[in-house]
């Protein structure tokens, strides 16, 4: 009985944390409260269930999510044909965006309003460079899909964090 108990609490540990990797997708830091959880549970066990190399890989999968996130959206303006006015629109954008959407609707006004910024900034951008729309908003397009894709890639890189916990973790 006790066994079953402790499953089942761990079950509810584990739906949690998988709300908590979700929460990743509306701007929340999931990524880092699953690495603090992590080192919690490594405390808490001695460090026989979650060891210094697992924890250590967490951390560095977190910082590579955090790198892809901050790099990606770039990539793909630049590999799209962009120039780094569209670069710095597409940051300078996201960022305003997400400032302007704390105050609209929060996470999710920060999320949305942050695509929005990315796109808008980039078209900016470009068009301050190029003097011509069709260029500009195809850039704000790529942004847009940068941005996305930076979205998914820490996503995915925080699923990878949550099976590493599940896996070591389970009784």
């Amino acid at each position: 009985m006790e066994t079953v108990l402790y499953q089942i609490l761990f079950v509810l540990l584990y739906i949690v944390l998988t709300v908590v990797w979700l929460s990743t997708a509306v701007g929340f830091p999931g990524n880092w409260i699953l690495v603090g959880v992590a080192v919690i549970i490594a405390l808490i066990s001695k460090f026989s269930a979650m060891t210094w190399g697992y924890l250590l890989l967490c951390v560095g999968l977190a910082t590579l999510g955090e790198v892809i996130e901050s790099t990606l959206g770039a990539v793909v303006v630049v590999r799209r044909g962009g120039t780094w006015w569209g670069v710095a629109g597409s940051v300078l954008g996201g960022f305003a965006g997400v400032i302007l959407g704390a105050g609209v609707a929060p996470p999710f006004g920060s999320v949305a309003l942050g695509f929005v910024g990315a796109f808008l900034g980039a078209v900016l951008g470009e068009f301050a460079r190029q003097r011509r729309i069709e260029p500009a908003m195809r850039i704000g397009f790529w942004s847009f899909v940068g941005r996305m894709l930076a979205a998914a890639a820490k996503l995915s890189v925080g699923c990878v964090v949550l099976w590493i916990i599940i896996v070591t973790t389970w009784p």
